[in-house]
């Protein structure tokens, strides 16, 4: 008898765990009524309230008078759900369904948070070839990040996936506009609402721009660099700089042959506010910087320059033989490049080269053959003089031959520059004047010696190569060419 009793205690004990340990499951498919579903359906729906957030991310709640459970646009939030009498509530990520589990009659509200999708916020469009467009796509992530990203440029025909913000679509009509349309979508899968917009292809495409395609947003890409303040040793300007020993720099200037002479190949520097300054490379004419007896630049004689002084308001007296001034707005050099070189090319070609103001006001020795920040600074910079001239033709400064070098020599005094041809594209081998006099004198200037470094010399005394330099009006097209050598820029 004893024994029966204590089988009859283990069958209770043995019930009782198993009521205490029911989970009960609701149903979201359950259409008609919120119901508790078990083994045996015991519970009503009346157990529950369901609570939903008024907006994304207010905080806010009201009661549902649905008996639905919701399909999407909401998450359990399992911090604020709960039960009076204890029970436990938990999300079934399988079922889509809330799991209850209790061992008695319960209330309880389960709470549900307005589910945050990302938000394009901008996508931005960029021409970086004349057959394409380049979006980019600023996104506000949701309770998810944005993962993958679609773009269509029908009005949402056609998508293309991907899972970068930024894409190109290439091989698009000129002049033609395209409805483009882009939605996200984040880790869950839930979309964002689409974003439209309507870009028309260039039917040119600006010199500039496509130096800046080259680059590409990658610092040294085809030899170019993006001088932002950011970059070490850099002139901080803004500036993009063809640097190294042999960039893809090459334009056909002055001739529409198809095989660009010798005589027409100039290379690029770089790109200084909206436009493109060029070179010739090689020289135009080797002669002194300024002589006022015996003129060895292309200008007839003496008298010739006297006469162009007198003409421009310069000189009143006659001028003396044997002598010279590195003043530029009265030098030999200046006027032949402005008169005679500028002559040598059609009014076609004359006219896209714009007048820009050269810095000519001059440095001291050590700061122009310093290291090329420093003398940028000097020469250029914020520390320059403010003497400038207002011309089409100049010649380069010291700063554009520093920083033609690579990167690593950019710490470097310029006065220790040596057999740059190894790493400096502007180099020829040549004793070559730049634009910039010595200011703590009148009689010399500086330039580029045959040896790569950086010295200076009298302006009457020595002989150099001569470069014309020159800045290209803004609206100059690109048209065709790689830029090397034989396959040079020709533009428009």
């Amino acid at each position: 008898m004893k024994n029966k009793k204590i089988l009859l205690i283990s069958s209770v004990l043995l019930t009782l765990i198993i009521i205490v340990s029911v989970v009960f499951i609701i149903n979201k498919n359950d259409t008609n009524n919120l119901v508790l579903e078990t083994k045996e359906q015991i519970v009503e729906s009346n157990w529950f309230s369901m609570m939903y957030e008024t907006g994304p991310g207010t905080g806010e709640y009201t009661e549902s008078k649905s008996s639905l459970w919701p399909e999407s646009g909401y998450i359990f939030n399992e911090n604020l759900s709960g039960c009076e009498n204890g029970g436990e509530l938990s999300w079934n990520e399988e079922l889509g369904a809330v799991n209850l589990k209790t061992n008695t009659s319960e209330k309880c509200y389960v709470y549900f948070d307005m589910y945050i999708i990302p938000v394009i916020n901008s996508v931005t469009t960029s021409n970086i070839e004349i057959d394409s467009i380049t979006l980019t796509v600023n996104v506000t992530n949701g309770n998810n990040p944005a993962t993958t990203y679609y773009y269509s440029n029908n009005n949402g025909i056609n998508y293309v996936s991907s899972n970068s913000n930024t894409y190109t679509f290439n091989g698009l009509d000129i002049g033609t506009e395209y409805n483009f349309s882009v939605y996200v979508e984040d880790s869950e899968g839930y979309k964002s609402e689409v974003y439209t917009l309507n870009e028309t292809t260039d039917d040119v495409l600006l010199l500039a721009d496509w130096v800046i395609s080259q680059y590409n947003g990658i610092q040294g890409n085809n030899g170019i660099y993006y001088h932002t303040s950011s970059l070490a040793n850099s002139a901080g300007d803004n500036s993009y700089r063809y640097a190294g020993a042999n960039p893809n720099n090459y334009v056909c200037f002055g001739s529409n042959a198809s095989t660009c002479p010798n005589d027409n190949l100039y290379r690029i520097i770089g790109i200084f506010g909206d436009e493109v300054k060029l070179i010739k490379s090689t020289s135009y004419v080797n002669g002194v910087w300024d002589d006022d007896a015996t003129v060895v630049l292309p200008v007839a004689s003496k008298n010739e320059k006297q006469k162009i002084l007198q003409l421009n308001g310069v000189l009143a007296a006659p001028v003396e033989p044997g002598s010279g001034s590195n003043n530029w707005n009265g030098s030999v050099i200046k006027y032949t490049l402005n008169s005679t070189f500028l002559n040598t090319l059609s009014s076609e070609w004359q006219n896209k080269i714009a007048t820009n103001a050269f810095k000519v006001g001059g440095m001291t020795y050590d700061n122009a053959t310093s290291t090329p920040r420093t003398t940028y600074n000097y020469e250029v910079g914020g520390n320059s003089n403010s003497t400038t001239d207002s011309i089409k033709i100049g010649l380069m400064y010291v700063s554009d031959y520093a920083y033609a070098a690579s990167p690593s020599y950019w710490a470097t005094a310029m006065s220790s520059y040596y057999n740059a041809i190894s790493y400096n594209w502007m180099y020829m081998g040549l004793d070559e004047w730049t634009i910039s006099r010595t200011s703590g004198d009148s009689v010399r200037a500086f330039l580029v010696g045959s040896t790569g470094s950086v010295t200076y010399y009298s302006v009457f005394y020595y002989n150099g190569a001569v470069r014309p330099c020159f800045y290209l009006n803004s609206n100059i097209t690109y048209v065709s060419g790689s830029g090397t050598q034989s396959d040079p820029i020709r533009i428009n």
